[in-house]
């Protein structure tokens, strides 16, 4: 393989763990060259440079060398403060960190993306309702990934959805109108697809569907594999002490 040397490229941490006594393994989302894994050379060090800048949900300019598939973090620095995301909306952070490491293959670039990720993570810093973050951006990842969700069609007729009707959904299909005997699928009301689509117009009937719809498209695709945000996030808090709302709820 080629050595590659990239610098001055805008990118995420996704993920990090320790490397050998002084190092660090980070997974990263640059804007250009997509999902890759850097080693950080004396990162886990005291007096580390780069200890305190390679946190999730801060914007890094980020630069890397090497011929293998992981490379080596050569340039790490940050234009500005990290998103701030507290309590739930850091788990609904680690939430959109983990479906990229689980969706994105190595240097696919994702320009879009990228994009979409960085304004989510700022919404939910912002205070932007939760739930419509989390599914306009599974929309979007389904999307940008190549399983765009079919969201504006009658499968069965070929017309455009209708508000005011309701359908079934089929992962990997799309929707088809209810009708007695027809059982398979996901209930979704014509006006909560509408929102999807047009991100806009969440009402409560809709964050419920949607988060079913979606949810059930996921589970398609991820073949099995576990998403481990809500695990952990009832480790930490127990259901007792959890806000009114839990991840449960959400994703």
């Amino acid at each position: 393989m080629t050595a590659v040397r990239v610098k001055g490229q805008p990118g995420f941490v996704l993920h990090r763990r320790p490397y050998s006594e002084t190092s660090l393994l980070v997974d990263l989302f640059s804007r250009e060259h997509g999902r890759l894994t850097v080693i950080a050379k004396g990162a886990r060090q005291r007096k580390s440079q780069v200890r305190g800048v390679l946190r999730p949900f801060g914007l890094i300019t980020l630069g890397w060398s090497g011929k293998g598939e992981v490379k080596t973090l050569t340039q790490c620095e940050s234009p500005g403060p990290a998103f701030n995301l507290r309590r739930r909306r850091l788990f609904c952070g680690y939430y959109l960190n983990e479906l990229l490491l689980k969706f994105l293959h190595r240097y696919d670039p994702h320009e879009a993306l990228f994009d979409y990720y960085q304004a989510a993570v700022a919404q939910l810093a912002q205070g932007v309702d939760d739930e419509t973050v989390l599914r306009v951006f599974e929309k979007q990842l389904m999307n940008e990934a190549g399983y765009g969700l079919q969201l504006d069609r009658d499968q069965d007729s070929g017309t455009a959805v209708k508000a005011g009707k309701i359908y079934r959904y089929l992962p990997g299909v799309g929707a088809f109108v209810d009708k007695p005997g027809r059982n398979e699928g996901i209930l979704v009301h014509g006006s909560s697809m509408i929102a999807l689509r047009t991100e806009t117009g969440f009402d409560e009937r809709a964050r419920l569907e949607l988060k079913q719809l979606n949810r059930s498209v996921l589970r398609v695709l991820l073949e099995g594999r576990s998403l481990l945000s809500r695990a952990v996030y009832s480790r930490l808090y127990p259901a007792n002490s959890r806000p009114s709302k839990g991840l449960q709820d959400l994703m």
